[in-house]
């Protein structure tokens, strides 16, 4: 497929320009550059601009910014900034908002299927807005939005995870996994977490019931049964947990693929219901709901690191690692 110049949305024409962690081709993290002649975008009537002050990296940015992520939208639209979710300063308001106001401290996460949150503004959706946890600093609300919203919406939205719900998280460790550890307590589950040896003692930390080495013990190899199976990771096909699931068990993956996909398609019909794809979307009503479980000290990030702007590809680099804990975040203010 071709891929077209960039053309800026008509709620968003040129009106100035400022800093922005863009990429002008697909490939490895040396394609990011910060470019200073960035258009920034014009305040939409339903708006929320944003002083951005960090923003975290997650593996959908990688995949974009190789042009691997699934769905042909990917690989158009060049050059382009990244990033979609982060925190900071409002800075304006379109006249339909009314919950937020200048000066407001706020998280969010943009459901523009590329991005563009690395920059030294943002306009977002109110929809899309909630107000920071008040206990938490700039980058480290900026580590949640989406990492969090798509824990807390496999189970809330794929499933309706109950108390007592004996629940399975492959990939407990990384971004989204050691929020879904943490959601799932919160909402009364059993954990059993899956991650590597070195982070074992952290998944206990955070509150997982059980613990297991996947290189010593395999997800798909547990003997215990289950009520959902969540792989983060997005290595199995709920056919691999049929002992562990039976018949009734839910399985959710943070994945796209063909066994995902077609069931995600026919649960929409109410033809399938144990098999399920989550899909996140920025949510300020979910990011509410956050933000009062981590001001209750219910619900916490961890941070792995924090880079700064000019170190960006770092950033990437240690999300293509795939072993990272908790998350990784990008500090976009001076």
């Amino acid at each position: 497929m071709a891929v077209r110049a960039f053309r800026a949305p008509p709620d968003c024409a040129p009106q100035t320009t400022m800093r922005a962690l863009v990429y002008q081709a697909f490939g490895p993290p040396d394609v990011l550059q910060v470019r200073s002649d960035w258009p920034e975008p014009a305040l939409p009537r339903d708006g929320v601009c944003v002083r951005m002050l960090a923003g975290s990296v997650n593996p959908k940015d990688v995949l974009l910014r190789k042009g691997k992520f699934q769905g042909s939208l990917a690989r158009t639209a060049l050059p382009r900034a990244t990033g979609l979710d982060g925190a900071g300063e409002v800075v304006a308001t379109g006249h339909a908002v009314t919950r937020f106001k200048p000066g407001d401290q706020v998280y969010a996460m943009t459901n523009r299927f590329c991005g563009g949150v690395m920059a030294e503004r943002f306009c977002f959706r109110e929809s899309e807005v909630a107000h920071a946890p008040h206990k938490l600093n700039p980058t480290e609300a900026a580590s949640m939005p989406l990492a969090a919203l798509t824990a807390l919406q496999a189970f809330t939205d794929c499933v309706r995870l109950q108390a007592g719900d004996r629940v399975l998280i492959n990939g407990a460790s990384g971004g989204v996994g050691h929020f879904a550890v943490q959601i799932a307590r919160i909402l009364g589950a059993r954990v059993h977490a899956v991650c590597g040896q070195a982070n074992l003692e952290f998944a206990q930390s955070i509150g997982a019931d059980a613990v297991h080495d996947y290189a010593r013990q395999p997800a798909t190899a547990l003997e215990e049964r289950f009520d959902v199976v969540f792989d983060v990771f997005g290595k199995y096909r709920r056919s691999d947990f049929s002992d562990q699931l039976g018949r009734d068990g839910m399985f959710i993956s943070t994945v796209p693929k063909l066994a995902t996909v077609l069931p995600e398609a026919t649960a929409r019909l109410g033809l399938c219901r144990n098999n399920r794809l989550v899909i996140v979307r920025g949510r300020g009503t979910d990011l509410t709901t956050l933000a009062q479980w981590v001001d209750q000290g219910l619900l916490s990030p961890c941070l792995s690191a924090a880079f700064p702007l000019d170190r960006a590809g770092n950033a990437h680099r240690q999300i293509e690692s795939r072993h990272t804990r908790g998350k990784v975040c990008i500090a976009l203010a001076d």
